[in-house]
Parts: structure tokens; C-alpha cells; sequence
């Protein structure tokens, strides 16, 4: 516990430049949970943030051992506002059960449970796999490291574990069988050399806000569906997935318990159909002006970044191009706009009735007495696509809870969920050693 809440006391946020040194400081935490599991382990210095990667023999050195690749990644998001936070992000603090820092459950609390677990197994003489270790610094800035380093791989692992999804709820973990993929951009729009008085100009000089806005409606949902153009290779869901979302906990209670409001009369109805079988675009930011000054200027300039979540089925680069060009398009005439792609995922679908992931689920339930719900989600885990387009088989789970406010103020997990994550990572393991 000393060195997770060590590892959550460093600011490893790799969207910002300023925490360069933390990233490294973080990366170098990391290598070393590897060693302490008699691995080895290096700091790899790429073109973006450090990779750390190793490998941990199988605990009686077997040249046969199957190779699994552990995945996972060291940086956080941004905490953004300070005075949202209960306790600061960078501070762990333990209550009520809970541990709340940035990083806690996404991803370094998860991550840590799969390196400990190792550092079990090969303590006990019970590691039956050639762990190969492979830890992002760049999942949350949309960095291709880890994805060039998994295609250049020599030898594909016969298999993957990466904990870095959601349980259900209490009591029920899930093995995930879908990811919907990603395009990430940037808008920027000038409408005027510099800011303008809107008394003396206003209502006839083109405002860089107003042709934002409008460059923005051409994308965002209505009635919960994005525009049609956006829609392209949506698959319709398959009975296994509407006979799986059937058995989760209503999408009002999802939505309520992350402190949400549906977005419309039906979003709460089709909240598993929205979240991981459709495409959707929100936006994550907008800048311009200074909404806290009383200030009548018309702003010359204003930019947002959104995003578009590609569904398994659909070409995530083919929709990345198509998001690009109905922005530019919608841009009314005078004002200048630049869209800049700031990163694409692919979308995956991972097969529940692979022997690996049915070894897996049988692994965690050995172990945990718990039972396994295969279900896709909504996020998107770029190499993920890397690792099944070289044949690896993917298991990706986890063991934080839907409401644990990842990416979100006050982000916390479950203290008794670390130990439960252990405990199903070394059941994993060990239903893999035999394959």
C-alpha cells in the first residue's frame, strides 16, 4: 500500500508538458515494481512519454512457458479544477473505504494489482508464465508509443491482461468484449484580427463564438443519434450483447449514480446501446473570452476539442476524416477554421468464447468465487486494436467501480478491491500457465 499511495503522490499527467520529470520519476516507480517481482525491467525513451518494458520469467525458468503480456499505463489525466476535490488529487487519502487520488482507479490502483499479483506468484514459486511487461505513459494523451512498440514485436505474446475496464457493480466483475474507437480533434475559429468592441460593432462583425457554435452543431447528437454521415459501419448489436445488457444494472441507475442527467426522454432506455454499440461526439472543452470578467467584447477567436467514439464494425479513420470535413463544412463564410486531429483509436471486438478469455473468466471466478459478465464498454484502449491485429489474445478487465469517478474530482477506488484485483489477477495467471 506504501508504494501505490507513492505512486498516486506523483502527477504523472502526460497531456502536460510541465510534468515531464514526473513522468519519468513515475516510469522509473513502475520499473521497479517489475524488479521487485524478479523481473527486469527498462525506462525506454520514445518520441512522446517513457515506456516501461520487461519481462518476468516463469517461476521454474520453463523455455516453453506461454508468453502474456501484462499491459497497463502509469499516466493520469489532468485533475483539473483543485476546489472540486475532497482531499487534493495528488494527496491519497483513505475514507470510508475508499482511496481517492488521481490515478486510483485509472489506471495506476488497477495496474498495481497485476504487478503485485506477479510478485506473489513468483514468490511463491507458482508463476507458470514469461510475463512480458509493456506499461504506457501516453493512454491518456492519445500517444502511439505502446501501439508502435506491440507492432514491431518480433513474436506476438499468445496472450494479453490489461485491467483498465469497470465491474458491473459490487460483487460482479466483467471481462470486456468490445471497445469502441476514437477521433480526437481540435476546432479553432477567427472571425477578426483582435476582439472588437460589440457596441460599436455589434450585430454586423462576425463573432468567432457565434461561427463556433455552429461549426460544433453540425456534429453533436440529436435525439441521442450524431449526425448520419457519422453513422457509417454501425453493426446493429448481436443477441448475445442485448441478451447481456439485459442483465445490467438499469442505465438510470448508472446514469444517477455518476451524478449524471439524461441527455433526452430515451437516453436512460438505451443507455447500453448509446454507451457501446454506437457512435457518439461530445465536446470536452470550449475557450474564448473570459466568462469571470464583465467584459463586452466580441471575441475574435474561439476553439473547443471534442471527440467522436467509433463502434466496433466501424473504420475509425474513415470517420476521423469524415468528423474533419463536416466541421470545415459547417464553418459559415468569412470566419477561418483549422481542425487539428490530436489522435484515432480503433475500435475492437474481443470474443468471449476465445479459450482465452474463457480460461480467464474461469480463472477469476476460481479465485474470487465470483461469477464473470462478458459485456462491452465505451472507452477506447488504442492498443488493444494493436494487440488482436497481431493474433494476441486480449483479456481486459478490471476492478474499479462504474461510479469510482475516473476522470472525474473526487476519483477514488475501493480499498478492498485491490486485494479482489490481486486475487483475480493471480487466478488469471494461473488459468493461463497451462495454454
Amino acid at each position: 500500500m506504501e508504494r501505490l499511495l507513492a505512486l498516486l503522490r506523483v502527477p504523472s499527467i502526460s497531456a502536460s508538458p510541465a510534468h515531464a520529470a514526473d513522468m519519468l520519476r513515475a516510469a522509473d516507480m513502475v520499473a521497479d515494481e517489475v524488479r521487485l517481482a524478479g523481473g527486469t525491467a527498462d525506462v525506454v525513451v520514445t518520441s512522446g512519454h517513457p515506456l516501461v518494458v520487461g519481462e518476468v520469467p516463469p517461476s521454474d525458468d520453463a523455455p516453453d512457458a506461454p508468453v502474456v503480456t501484462i499491459y497497463g499505463h502509469y499516466d493520469v489525466q489532468p485533475p483539473g479544477d483543485p476546489s472540486l476535490w475532497t482531499s487534493p488529487p495528488f494527496e491519497p487519502e483513505v475514507r470510508g473505504g475508499n482511496l481517492y487520488a488521481r490515478g486510483a482507479s485509472d489506471d495506476k490502483g488497477n495496474l498495481f494489482m497485476l504487478l503485485v499479483a506477479l510478485q506473489r506468484l513468483r514468490a511463491a514459486g507458482r508463476l507458470g508464465v514469461r510475463a512480458r511487461v509493456l506499461i504506457d505513459g501516453e493512454e491518456e494523451s492519445g500517444g502511439h508509443s505502446a501501439v508502435d512498440w506491440v507492432l514491431a514485436e518480433a513474436d506476438p505474446a499468445r496472450a494479453a491482461i490489461i485491467f483498465d475496464s469497470p465491474m458491473i457493480g459490487p460483487g460482479r466483475p466483467a471481462v470486456c468484449t468490445g471497445l469502441r474507437g476514437l477521433a480526437y480533434v481540435r476546432v479553432r475559429v477567427r472571425g477578426a484580427a483582435a476582439d472588437l468592441h460589440s457596441g460599436m460593432h455589434g450585430g454586423a462583425a462576425l463573432n468567432a463564438v457565434h461561427a463556433l457554435l455552429e461549426v460544433l452543431g453540425a456534429v453533436v447528437p440529436r435525439g441521442g443519434r450524431v449526425p448520419e454521415a457519422l453513422r457509417d459501419g454501425t453493426a446493429p448489436p448481436t443477441e448475445g450483447e442485448i441478451a447481456a445488457s439485459a442483465t445490467l444494472p438499469p442505465g438510470e441507475d448508472v446514469l444517477s449514480g455518476a451524478g449524471a442527467r439524461p441527455a433526452d426522454d430515451r437516453a436512460a432506455a438505451e443507455y447500453y446501446l448509446r454507451t457501446t454499440m454506437l457512435p457518439s461526439v461530445d465536446v470536452h472543452g470550449v475557450r474564448a473570452g473570459d466568462p469571470a470578467l464583465v467584459a463586452t467584447v466580441i471575441p475574435a477567436v474561439a476553439e473547443a476539442t471534442l471527440s467522436c467514439r467509433v463502434p466496433p464494425g466501424a473504420d475509425a479513420e474513415m470517420l476521423a476524416g469524415r468528423l474533419r470535413g463536416m466541421l470545415e463544412a459547417a464553418c459559415p463564410p468569412g470566419a477561418e477554421i483549422e481542425v487539428q486531429g490530436l489522435g484515432v483509436a480503433k475500435a475492437s471486438r474481443l470474443d468471449p468464447a476465445d479459450p482465452v478469455v474463457r480460461a480467464a473468466m474461469e480463472g477469476i471466478t476460481g479465485a474470487t468465487a465470483l461469477p464473470v459478465t462478458p459485456v462491452g464498454i465505451g472507452g477506447s484502449i488504442p492498443v488493444v486494436a494493436a494487440m488482436a491485429a497481431r493474433g494476441t489474445s486480449v483479456v481486459l478487465t478490471g476492478f474499479a467501480l462504474p461510479d469510482d469517478g475516473y476522470h472525474a474530482p473526487d476519483e477514488h477506488l475501493r480499498v478492498e478491491h485491490l486485494g479482489l484485483g490481486v486475487r483475480a489477477a493471480e487466478g488469471i495467471l494461473g488459468s493461463l500457465a497451462g495454454m
